[in-house]
């Protein structure tokens, strides 16, 4: 009796460890497709790099300090500011740097977040594109930057 229950029980096993290769297969099938797909979005004909800069650069509106800390202005505006980096927090891509610019008698600092492939050292003078992101916890302007000069 024992025989006959372990018997059927192996049996149940091994045809679920088999099913389970003709599920994995059929898992691959939609992997190649969508690698088809991934193919296709690359030929896909969109406007080159330096057409968006350039875009980017003529939609850009001065971004004044004052109108941006009182919160006149609206998020994701596109902007541009000129001055010099006066601190980096965090280098490289993805890291946070402060531009201090000029305006009328005083000083505006804004927080600026790289996502531009330029590297930025302190005392550099940048203009800066990018979109206006609200303040940061310190209460800084900040700009999500694509392009950095």
């Amino acid at each position: 009796m024992k025989k006959l229950f372990y018997i059927g029980a192996l049996s149940a096993l091994l045809l679920i460890a088999c099913g389970e290769e003709e599920a994995a297969l059929k898992e691959e099938a939609p992997v190649s497709e969508e690698k088809d797909t991934t193919d296709k979005v690359a030929e896909t004909k969109g406007p080159s790099q330096e057409e968006l800069n350039e875009k980017m650069r003529s939609e850009a509106v001065e971004l004044d300090f004052v109108k941006a800390n009182g919160g006149e202005i609206e998020q994701d505006t596109k902007v541009t500011i000129s001055g010099k980096v006066t601190n980096i927090t965090e280098e490289g891509v993805g890291g946070t740097f402060t531009v201090t610019t000029k305006e009328g008698d005083g000083y505006g600092m804004f927080s600026v977040k790289n996502f531009a492939l330029k590297d930025v050292t302190v005392d550099s003078e940048v203009t800066v594109y990018g979109v206006f992101d609200g303040k940061d916890e310190l209460g800084f302007p900040t700009i999500n930057a694509t392009i950095i000069e």
